[in-house]
């Protein structure tokens, strides 16, 4: 594993979605580091949360990476079938993401 953070290798291809786990172990196994969890996963606050809360949307906050976008966007591009909606596991999925960010507040 790099030492980037999983965000950055997940675009370079360098880290799957499923790694994200020894990114997260190699944090707390980190002598000293002044730097707050989603800070080392390469996520703001707001996407940590979200991950935690809803861990099957990673694939999105990595997108809205790409792609310039919040993830709330790139969950609103992906239910007008654009390029998530062919990754996701289904339609009703980023649609339930969608309405779960509203009712928290969160979009």
């Amino acid at each position: 594993m790099s030492k980037a953070k999983f965000v950055d290798d997940a675009l370079k291809g360098v880290a799957g979605i499923d790694d994200i786990d020894s990114y997260v172990d190699a944090w707390h196994d980190a002598d000293a580091t002044d730097l707050e969890l989603h800070e080392w996963l390469g996520m703001t606050w707001d996407e940590y949360r979200l991950w935690v809360e809803k861990p099957n949307t990673l694939r999105y906050i990595v997108s809205a990476h790409r792609h310039g976008r919040t993830v709330s966007e790139e969950l609103a591009k992906s239910t007008k079938g654009l390029a998530l909606a062919a990754r996701a596991d289904s339609v009703d999925e980023v649609e339930g993401v969608l309405s779960w960010l509203q009712k928290t507040g969160r979009l």
